[in-house]
């Protein structure tokens, strides 16, 4: 800091920006989960508590809370869109890891994850989860069976988002779903994550988010794309939709 900048600065603010450059990375600590209210975040945030996490959920004002009613979670209000929103949450919460669950529409996976890595490089978060989907960007070409014209402008906005990911010098962990049960209260505690590209397969949301768990601070996912399925699930194609997280 320059001598007149710190001539021109509130003696608070100069103590605010010297704890913050002084404690990021020591001071993280928790997790912020994104899409934390929704159906596949909800799960997550369960798994999160039972394991003894400190946990704080992202969530816009008009979101449902319902689903995490009872549980030892705190929030931080915005739209994962803003960035100054989503930047404010990581110097408030000062997370050690992210967990990216969110189900965005319309073309914005790929700005709300800017705005995420973004956040997490300022605080220097250890690892971020990002739950994605089978097909998404080239991927989509090692499944010639499926047709994905209705779903291509989706699929290539998180293949794009993927890659703002893989390409943001923070340690990842990418995880692929591809036919999401919709009973929500199942679970076959009998799922699995392959590195496998061409692999698809049904999962239910709780045990999308068990093996989410297996690879939480995991030296063994860091920098690695999963595909997550159950090969007890049938999985019927190509006709079925795909349910939202």
């Amino acid at each position: 800091m320059s001598l007149e900048f710190l001539r021109r600065t509130p003696l608070f603010a100069i103590t605010l920006i010297a704890g913050l450059l002084s404690c990021a990375p020591a001071c993280a600590d928790g997790v912020l989960v994104f899409g934390g209210t929704g159906r596949l975040g909800a799960a997550t945030v369960n798994q999160l508590i039972a394991a003894g996490e400190k946990v704080t959920v992202f969530a816009r004002p008009t979101s449902d809370r319902g689903r995490l009613a009872g549980l030892d979670v705190s929030f931080v209000v915005g739209d994962m869109l803003n960035a100054d929103d989503v930047a404010a949450a990581f110097t408030t919460v000062m997370p050690r890891i992210v967990i990216d669950a969110s189900a965005l529409y319309n073309g914005s996976h790929e700005p709300a994850v800017r705005n995420i890595v973004a956040g997490a490089q300022a605080v220097k978060v250890e690892q971020i989860i990002h739950h994605g989907s089978v097909g998404a960007g080239d991927n989509m070409a090692l499944f010639p069976e499926i047709d994905f014209s209705a779903l291509e402008a989706t699929l290539r906005d998180k293949g794009r988002a993927e890659d703002v990911l893989i390409n943001s010098g923070l340690t990842y962990t990418i995880i692929r779903n591809g036919l999401l049960d919709n009973d929500d209260s199942k679970s076959t505690g009998r799922a699995r994550l392959t590195q496998d590209p061409a692999a698809l397969g049904r999962i239910t949301r709780l045990d999308l988010a068990a093996v989410t768990m297996e690879c939480f601070a995991a030296a063994r996912c860091a920098n690695k794309i999963f595909h997550a399925l159950d090969d007890n699930l049938a999985v019927n194609l190509p006709s079925e939709p795909r349910a939202g997280p």
